[in-house]
């Protein structure tokens, strides 16, 4: 689906964006000091790339909500069913008892589906808010090359005065 082409997309742009050009602190590979200009640019892309995978986490999470509500209307549904189902059939009322049993069979088709895609959605969701965290600390660790950038040159202008 569209999150997972997100997700994906995130995944690859820190990989070759952000990772790749800044190292994780304590691994012991220097930090490239960023320019003003540089490091605009990457924050505002880090800026975009939060904004979509924001959005459509959102609509994700707008999707599993509505199914859940809408489950939990079929599950109202079938157990209102089940007990005309039984007082028909205490009753030997056949010709209530075979459409109620039809009913209960489709609604119990449709809440099957319905399970498997909520179960769907919600992997989906959990994936974006994993890939909202991942960008969260790739921004944090962007603003940590640019403070670092910072105090080297701020360094090297007093060794020079």
């Amino acid at each position: 689906m569209a999150i997972e082409r997100i997700v994906d997309a995130v995944d690859e742009f820190l990989a070759e964006q952000v990772h790749a050009r800044f190292p994780a602190p304590g691994t012991g590979v220097a930090t490239p000091p960023l320019g003003r200009v540089e490091f605009l640019r990457e924050r505002a892309a880090l800026g975009r790339a939060r904004e979509d995978l924001r959005s459509a986490t959102a609509g994700i999470l707008f999707l599993r909500n509505k199914l859940e509500a809408e489950q939990t209307e079929r599950r109202v549904r079938m157990a209102r069913t089940c007990h005309a189902l039984l007082r028909a059939t205490r009753e030997d009322d056949d010709e209530t008892a075979l459409p109620l049993l039809s009913y209960r069979n489709v609604l119990r088709e449709r809440i099957r589906r319905s399970e498997e895609e909520l179960a769907g959605l919600r992997t989906q969701a959990a994936d974006g808010k994993d890939a909202l965290t991942r960008l969260g600390r790739a921004a944090s660790h962007l603003e940590r090359a640019r403070s670092e950038g910072r105090r080297s040159r701020a360094r090297r202008r007093q060794s020079r005065g």
